[in-house]
C-alpha cells in the first residue's frame, strides 16, 4: 500500500510536465540522502517540481550480551510548489511529502541482563527484542531555496534548498518474545514493561517534530 500511494504522489504532476515546454530533471544530496526529481516552470513566478530522496543504512553489532542490528531508512516522495517572488534564483517552496523515514533496533541477548522501564530481566528471559521508530506518513514541507531548474537562461543549473518537513512527533513500537523457560507470569510482566518503555520514550520525544532538510543539486533543462 505506501508502495503504491508513493507511486501516486510521484506521478501526481506528470501531466503538467508532461505538456510543459520547461522541463528538467536534478539529482541531489543532502540530509534527506540521495535524491532525483524532475520539474517544470508554469510561467516566470512559479514552478512545479516532483522527485524523491532515500538512504539506507544497516549494521550489526556484538557485545558481551547478544547480537544487535540497526537499520536506519529515509524514504520521502514530495510534490511541490516553487514560487519566485522577483522572477529570478531565489524561492519559497512548499508542498506535501509522503514520508517513509525510520529507524529499527533488534536484539537477540545470549548474557547479561536487560532493563525495561525501570525493570531488570536475565537474558534467559528475553528470547528477542525489536523495537521501531516511524513517523507521520503524509505530512506538509516548507522552505527556502536558489535555483530555478526550468528557467530558460541555461541548460546547467545548481540547486539548494533549506527548509522543514513537519513529519510529526516519532511513534515507538517495541516487542519482546520471551525465553523458552520463561515464567508466564513473569513474561507477561515484561511484556508490560516493555510497552510501557514504549510510551515513556515517545513523551519524551514529542518535541522532535520536525526534520531539518538541507540539500544542494544539479539541474539539466531538456
Amino acid at each position: 500500500m505506501k508502495f503504491i500511494l508513493s507511486v501516486l504522489l510521484a506521478v501526481s504532476l506528470s501531466p503538467v510536465l508532461s505538456h510543459a515546454s520547461n522541463f528538467a530533471g536534478y539529482g541531489k544530496v543532502g540530509t534527506n540522502g540521495f535524491g532525483l526529481g524532475v520539474a517544470t516552470s508554469v510561467n516566470g513566478n512559479l514552478g512545479l517540481r516532483a522527485g524523491f530522496d532515500t538512504f539506507k543504512f544497516a549494521t550489526t553489532q556484538k557485545d558481551a550480551n547478544g547480537d544487535y542490528g540497526i537499520d536506519f531508512k529515509l524514504l520521502n516522495v514530495s510534490g511541490l510548489a516553487d514560487w519566485y517572488p522577483w522572477a529570478g534564483k531565489f524561492r519559497t517552496t512548499f508542498g506535501g511529502v509522503y514520508n517513509g523515514n525510520k529507524a529499527g533496533l533488534t536484539a537477540k541477548p545470549t548474557a547479561g541482563t536487560y532493563t525495561f522501564n525501570g525493570q531488570t530481566y536475565s537474558s534467559a528471559d528475553v528470547g528477542s527484542f525489536s523495537g521501531e521508530m516511524t513517523f507521520n506518513s503524509f505530512v506538509p514541507y516548507f522552505g527556502l531555496g536558489w535555483g530555478n531548474p526550468a528557467a530558460q537562461d541555461k541548460q546547467w543549473g545548481m540547486t539548494m534548498d533549506v527548509g522543514m518537513l513537519f513529519q510529526g512527533a516519532p511513534k515507538i513500537s517495541n516487542t519482546v518474545t520471551c525465553g523458552t523457560a520463561t515464567n508466564p507470569t513473569v513474561c507477561a510482566q515484561m511484556k508490560n514493561d516493555v510497552a510501557a518503555g514504549a510510551t515513556k520514550l515517545e513523551g519524551e520525544l514529542k518535541t522532535f517534530k520536525i526534520l531539518p532538510v538541507l540539500s544542494v543539486g544539479v539541474s539539466y533543462r531538456f
